[in-house]
């Protein structure tokens, strides 16, 4: 059976900073802090992940821009929720990405993205990843969002990972490296933000600061179970 790559999106491969920078900027247009409405953006966003019932991606920024209007005492941001969508269309992938999937598929691999989406924003962003990408699972097919281990199990079921050889490869620790390890995933940490070291209860993985170091290792491990 083919070989598989499960991918992480948001800052894996694409760079999620225009939705934060549009949130500051809505801000600013109000006089307001942009630090501020960033922060306060931030925390409700995760909060509604994982504090309250399930609710789609879209549905979630919306209540996250509810949020900020209610603590920056002011009306300016959920009348932006359209521009707050539409921003996500301008994900671009980092400079590394592009390069590296190309040398993937040229290497056999299926790709499919694991993402925190919805299928209309995963669309644009395979457009943007110029449809290297063979297929994905969000968050709107799962009613969860990552770490949830449900999400990653229902990816086990529906590529077949446990048959295959695959590898899962992420930037987010807590939220991909951490479940992926409680499953006995073979991992690839895509280390951005240039730590020194993760935690030893997720070891082992392999820890790269760009995508372009995933060939090598795939290479050198592709007969190991």
């Amino acid at each position: 059976m083919k070989k598989i790559l499960t991918f992480d999106c948001y800052g894996t491969l694409l760079d999620p900073s225009p939705l934060y920078g549009l949130i500051g900027q809505i801000a600013k247009e109000q006089g307001l802090s942009s630090e501020k409405a960033i922060h306060i953006f931030s925390s409700y966003e995760d909060r509604l992940m994982y504090g309250e019932s399930f609710m789609k991606y879209d549905e979630l920024l919306l209540q996250a821009l509810t949020y900020c209007d209610m603590e920056m005492n002011c009306d300016g941001f959920a009348s932006q929720y359209e521009r707050v969508i539409l921003v996500h269309k301008t994900f671009q992938p980092f400079p590394d990405v592009l390069a590296a999937l190309r040398v993937l598929k040229e290497m056999g691999y299926e790709l499919v993205l694991l993402s925190n989406t919805t299928h209309q924003m995963m669309r644009w962003y395979v457009e943007a990843l110029e449809h290297w990408f063979d297929d994905w699972l969000v968050a709107e097919n799962t009613k969860c969002y990552k770490p949830d281990l449900r999400f990653f199990q229902m990816a086990e079921q529906k590529f077949d990972l446990r048959t295959r050889e695959h590898f899962h490869i992420a930037k987010g620790y807590w939220w991909d490296i951490v479940p992926a390890s409680k499953l006995g995933w073979r991992k690839i940490w895509v280390n951005r933000a240039h730590l020194k070291k993760g935690r030893e209860m997720e070891q082992s993985y392999w820890m790269v600061s760009s995508v372009l170091e995933v060939p090598p290792i795939l290479e050198a491990n592709k007969t190991i179970r």
